[in-house]
């Protein structure tokens, strides 16, 4: 009788054992999102939100600096922090400002070295109190014409090789992210040419930026320099930051090339405009989630 019993325990175990088991590579990638147009003002109850809805990761948009004073800076960076803390969030990225006197590929370098000093405060204020595991910055602004491109390519490396050292020191890598149109890094060979050389850089794969080659070819060609990404759909006509399915992008095939090449998380969102009005909430990016990853277990069965 005492040996049906252990026979029983064991199987009970053994079933018990296999159901907590994870069934594919996704179930261990985190998901989150940059707060993006989705929850701007990143309120304690939209914290709340992202951790309930299994988004425990989030972007920052790091605001535009150069139109507040520090200690306002300072202030709003203490309050988001504190409401991350307390809803259990990790904040996994700041994405760096972008544009205008942010532009770190200008070739006037008075104009130039301004944009990269207005970046290396971010970073260094940002690290002091948020603390992410990444930095994310654009390598141009656009236009850019066929005929500046290669002087605006060399400024861009040159900026890139002075933030990613001040990164290096603040012990947090910095990943230049694949832009769309007549921006720099608008292949994965241009974006691995603005990189290469330089310590303490890697890539920000940005999905709907990609006009001119497919997602699966720049997972491939970019295999092992994916440290985070920015996840929505588009049209291929240009970038739309349409959830996951409204666009023209295969998930279960990106995903596959994804988990093929090593990378292993985060599922970073930046969804910001749906197809039907308020259809991107912090909800539907998380039950989008869900089904994404569903998908995959079906396709890979």
């Amino acid at each position: 009788m005492k040996k049906i019993h252990l026979i029983i325990a064991a199987t009970a175990f053994l079933t018990m054992s296999c159901s907590q088991k994870k069934s594919s590579p996704l179930d261990y990638w985190k998901a989150g999102s940059a707060n993006d147009d989705v929850f701007i003002e990143m309120t304690q109850e939209e914290m709340d939100a992202l951790a309930k809805n299994d988004l425990p990761y989030l972007e920052i948009d790091w605001p535009y600096s150069a139109k507040k004073t520090q200690e306002e800076m300072e202030e709003w960076a203490i309050k988001v922090k504190n409401r991350a803390d307390k809803a259990g969030i990790v904040i996994w990225s700041v994405h760096l400002p972008f544009g205008g006197p942010y532009d770190i590929s200008q070739t006037n370098d008075t104009l130039r070295q301004r944009a990269v000093e207005l970046n290396m405060n971010d970073m260094i204020l940002s690290a002091k109190i948020v603390a992410p595991e990444k930095f994310v910055i654009h390598p141009s602004a656009e236009p850019i014409s066929n005929e500046e491109r290669a002087t605006r390519i060399v400024a861009s490396k040159k900026s890139l090789q002075e933030l990613a050292a001040k990164a290096k020191e603040l012990n947090i890598p910095l990943l230049v992210e694949n832009l769309p149109r007549t921006c720099l890094g608008n292949t994965s060979t241009e974006l691995l040419e603005i990189i290469n050389g330089i310590d303490n850089t890697a890539i920000c794969f940005d999905v709907n930026h990609l006009l001119i080659e497919p997602q699966v070819t720049f997972v491939k060609n970019t295999k092992g320099k994916i440290q985070n990404t920015h996840m929505s759909d588009y049209d291929r006509k240009n970038e739309r930051h349409w959830l996951p399915g409204e666009g023209v992008i295969d998930w279960t095939e990106l995903l596959s090339a994804l988990v093929e090449s090593g990378y292993e998380g985060p599922f970073i969102y930046e969804a910001s405009k749906g197809k039907k009005p308020n259809i991107v909430t912090i909800q539907s990016l998380g039950d989008r989630w869900k089904k994404l990853k569903q998908d995959y277990v079906n396709m890979n069965k």
